[in-house]
């Protein structure tokens, strides 16, 4: 069905969101203001449209700067066609409206907090790998075809070292991994170019492929067995991922742990976090999901007593060489330790995108009525619809808080620090 309508808001995802006949509509590519002509299919009780043309383009709306973002369709970014400003104030809007909607807790969200770049930000670039005419081409997703994908050419989001990186591991493609598809991930950390490549079931060429690539301090293979692969000096290391810390780059930041891909914000919420857990005054603390540990590290500084829980035994491992007892670092699920963990005066919170196991919240309603329970949890999330489900899980605390960051310009995705205090 075709429809004319006026764009009024942006949901989670970036899509624009109108109303065609009481039909809430979700068109993407769309901006707030816009009257456009829309195609559009009714699934359960919604739409989902596809914008035909722009009738009336909103003042909102901006020219993208990538080639790949129109004329491919690439997944990757979702909102190039907004200004800066309005891209903040739909994150805000998103975040705000999943604590009403989910987490059934109306909240005052402020301004988000925008990041210091807007393009060339992010220090972590992955990309999907097909075998196409005698060469691996790296490509991107299609927004709306999540099984096709367009060869890169650029990435105006991306720093151009962690780019120029990738043309030189296509460069030298042929003597990757054989298979029908791979995945790659070139990441800029501490001023080095790291990669990590998945799939396959062997890499006959992998010390001819080292010795080529310029560069790059670190390579990893995962195949496609899930076993683990490092590239050292030219030298192809396997190892089980329980004897990773015995490995000879054991000083170095793990290539393949969890990072946010924009310094600069990270560097801001980072200390957020840090003041916020200090507020509170705290003789323990609990960093869960705790990563490379610099959080962990930064309030041990300070005189705290922190137990680092990190599943990633890589991240584990880096977080241990920070942390001198009786601080100290867990390699668990935090689901599964963080009860023993217990007690403790502040919890941080720091998950993937799923949220926190259901589990992480039951354990901490059940400290909220101990004499020793904690005095508030840092509840930072990349995910407004798995905080505030996740926020729903602990009636027993408030948010005294939320502030969202601008971690990843131009797409739909926004960084949330949510402070929670015991209601009593």
């Amino acid at each position: 069905m075709v429809a004319t309508a006026r764009i009024e808001s942006i949901a989670a995802g970036g899509a624009g969101v109108s109303r065609v006949d009481g039909l809430v509509v979700f068109t993407p590519r769309t901006a707030p203001g816009d009257l456009v002509e829309l195609s559009y299919v009714q699934r359960d009780r919604l739409g989902q449209g596809r914008l035909k043309r722009v009738l009336e383009a909103s003042n909102q709306r901006v020219e993208p700067q990538c080639r790949h973002y129109a004329g491919d369709r690439c997944g990757g970014c979702q909102l190039q066609h907004l200004g800066a400003d309005a891209q903040r104030d739909a994150k805000r809007r998103i975040v705000a409206d999943a604590f009403v909607r989910i987490g059934k807790r109306p909240v005052e969200v402020p301004p988000v907090v925008p990041s210091p770049v807007q393009w060339g930000y992010r220090n972590k670039l992955t990309l999907a790998l097909r075998w196409r005419g005698g060469a691996w081409r790296g490509g991107m997703h299609r927004w709306d075809d999540v099984d096709a994908i367009f060869e890169l050419m650029e990435c105006p989001i991306t720093h151009p070292r962690v780019v120029a990186g990738w043309r030189g591991v296509l460069q030298d493609g042929r003597l990757l991994p054989r298979a029908r598809e791979l995945r790659g991930s070139v990441r800029l950390a501490d001023e080095q170019l790291a990669l990590v490549i998945e799939g396959g079931t062997h890499w006959p060429h992998a010390r001819e492929f080292a010795a080529l690539l310029v560069g790059f301090s670190a390579v990893r293979w995962i195949d496609s067995a899930g076993r683990t692969h490092d590239l050292i000096a030219h030298d192809l290391i396997a190892h089980d991922r329980i004897a990773v810390d015995r490995l000879a780059l054991a000083s170095a930041r793990p290539i393949a742990s969890f990072e946010q891909v924009n310094p600069a914000v990270a560097a801001l919420l980072h200390a957020d976090v840090v003041a916020r857990i200090r507020a509170l005054s705290p003789r323990t603390v609990i960093d869960a999901y705790a990563g490379v540990g610099e959080v962990s590290i930064a309030l041990a500084a300070g005189g705290a007593q922190v137990t680092a829980i990190e599943s990633d035994p890589d991240a584990a491992t880096h977080a241990t060489r920070g942390l001198a007892p009786p601080s100290r670092v867990v390699c668990a699920r935090v689901e599964e330790v963080l009860a023993a963990a217990l007690p403790a005066d502040a919890v941080i919170l720091n998950p993937p995108r799923a949220g926190v196991d259901a589990r992480v919240c039951a354990v901490l309603e059940s400290a909220i009525g101990q004499p020793d329970g904690p005095r508030g949890i840092v509840y930072v999330s990349c995910n407004p619809a798995t905080l505030a489900r996740d926020v729903a899980r602990l009636p027993s605390y408030r948010v005294a808080e939320v502030q969202p960051y601008d971690m990843f310009p131009q797409t739909a995705h926004v960084e949330t620090v949510c402070l929670l205090v015991p209601e009593r």
